[in-house]
C-alpha cells in the first residue's frame, strides 16, 4: 500500500511540476490584439495626439509604411512604434518562490521514495533562482506598437491599433474613444 501512495504521490508531483512549467512558458508569451475605435477627431490631430501619448510611453518611431492588406484598394498607413518591454521583479521573485516550492516538494517525494539519498535531495532547491532568470530573459524584449487611422467615417475617422494587450487596454481607458 505505501509503494501505492508513494507512487501515486510521485505522480501528482510530476502533473504540479508540468502546470509550473505551462504557467512560467504563459509569463512570457507574446498578447499581441487588434483594437478599432472611433472618434470624431480629425486624422491629422489623432495621429499627433497617438505619437506623443505612445513616445510619452518610451515607444520610439520605427517607420511609416503603406499596409499589405490583401485588399489592394484599401491604402492605409501603418505608423509603426517599437518599445522595450521590461520584465517585473515581482514577477521574477514570485516564480522563484513557486519554483523553489515545486522543487521541495519533489525532493521530499524523492527522499521518500529513495529514503537512503533523501537528504542530497533538497539540494535541488537551489535549482529554484533558474526560474526566475528564464523569466528575466525571455520577458525583456522589444515590443511593437502599430496604428492606422482611416478617414472614412461619417462623423471623423476610424483608429485600428495592434499591439500589447495592456497597451490597448492603456489607451482605452485613457483615450476618450469608442470601440468599435
Amino acid at each position: 500500500m505505501e509503494s501505492a501512495v508513494s507512487q501515486s504521490t510521485f505522480f501528482l508531483t510530476m502533473l504540479l511540476g508540468v502546470g509550473l512549467f505551462f504557467f512560467m512558458k504563459a509569463a512570457t508569451k507574446d498578447r499581441t490584439e487588434v483594437a478599432e475605435f472611433s472618434t470624431d477627431q480629425s486624422p491629422g490631430i489623432l495621429r499627433q495626439k497617438l505619437l506623443d501619448y505612445f513616445q510619452n510611453r518610451a515607444y520610439r518611431l520605427m517607420e511609416e509604411s503603406p499596409s499589405s492588406n490583401a485588399d489592394p484598394s484599401e491604402s492605409d498607413n501603418w505608423v509603426k512604434l517599437v518599445g522595450l518591454v521590461r520584465p517585473s521583479v515581482f514577477m521574477a521573485i514570485f516564480l522563484a518562490f513557486l519554483a523553489a516550492v515545486a522543487l521541495m516538494c519533489f525532493a521530499l517525494v524523492l527522499a521518500t521514495l529513495v529514503s537512503s539519498y533523501g537528504a542530497f535531495f533538497i539540494i535541488l532547491i537551489l535549482l529554484s533562482p533558474a526560474a526566475a532568470i528564464v523569466y528575466w530573459k525571455k520577458a525583456e524584449r522589444e515590443e511593437q506598437i502599430a496604428f492606422c487611422i482611416n478617414d472614412n467615417v461619417d462623423n471623423g475617422c476610424k483608429l485600428t491599433v495592434r499591439g500589447h494587450r495592456d497597451e490597448i487596454i492603456q489607451l482605452r481607458a485613457q483615450s476618450p474613444f469608442s470601440q468599435s
